[in-house]
């Protein structure tokens, strides 16, 4: 199972409890993966509204999801993990993503490709 997350430099995925800034491609790419997908109603639920329109989530869900979107299911779930780095720079009262079950397989840039371990 893919999952994409955006981290600043130092693996934060929320600083000062928002999101880091996103590149301009990222929320193209978050699309097309999500695409047709199944999520959960946790991850539904934090998605953009433009996103929201192409992924499917089931009332009562009788099927698994197969997009992790929520740091739980990305942690549990993802099998390759397509990491975006943002430009912003980090700061205090963060949260991390921590990568203890996944290993780096290549660095471009801002764009990660992880594998689980």
């Amino acid at each position: 199972m893919i999952a994409t997350i955006l981290l600043t430099k130092d693996d934060q995925y929320l600083v000062k409890g928002r999101l880091p800034r996103r590149p301009d491609y990222d929320k193209e790419l978050l699309t097309g993966l999500a695409v047709g997908m199944i999520v959960s109603k946790a991850g539904f639920d934090m998605l953009p509204n433009s996103i929201k329109r192409e992924v499917h989530c089931p009332v009562g869900m009788s099927k698994e999801p197969n997009f992790p979107i929520t740091i739980k299911e990305i942690d549990g779930l993802a099998d390759i993990l397509l990491v975006v780095r943002s430009l912003e720079i980090s700061g205090s009262d963060s949260k991390v993503f921590r990568f203890d079950n996944f290993e780096l397989l290549l660095k471009q840039r801002e764009i990660e490709l992880w594998k689980r371990k």
